[in-house]
């Protein structure tokens, strides 16, 4: 009788880890979620990039635009810094925009109906300082 539960119990937690890896396999669990790039553009000099990228929602999660700065010649955005993000479940990129207001000030106009996440009001990694100035359309 103890011989049967114990078979049992192994065939149970054998067929548990089997169904797990099936599971993680075909619903892509811990997936990257893709990346869009919607606008990059540099200073008037050349010296800083401002970059805006989608990161698209799913069937539980809200499209997310944000904004980063760095140099002009880096590419890739791991070494970025995020000044701006925001959120909302019906995110278009008609949304939010960027514009060089002056060499040091860059506009960033936004829907107010968009959750925002951070909005710095001034860069801390690249030099010259950017300040950021914010409108709720």
């Amino acid at each position: 009788m103890t011989k049967k539960i114990l078979i049992g119990i192994v065939l149970l937690g054998i067929t548990s880890i089997i169904g797990y890896f099936v599971f993680i396999a075909n619903f892509e669990l811990f997936a990257r979620v893709p990346v869009s790039l919607i606008k990059e553009e540099c200073d008037y000099y050349g010296i800083r990039k401002v970059v805006m990228n989608e990161l698209n929602g799913n069937a539980v999660t809200n499209g997310t635009i944000y904004i980063s700065v760095s140099k002009c010649a880096e590419i890739g955005f791991e070494d970025s810094e995020l000044i701006f993000s925001v959120s909302s479940s019906n995110i278009s990129k008609k949304d939010i925009n960027f514009k060089w207001k002056t060499f040091d000030t860059l506009t960033i106009k936004y829907n107010n109906k968009m959750e925002v996440f951070k909005q710095k009001k001034e860069s801390k990694s690249v030099n010259p300082k950017i300040i950021f100035e914010y409108i709720k359309d």
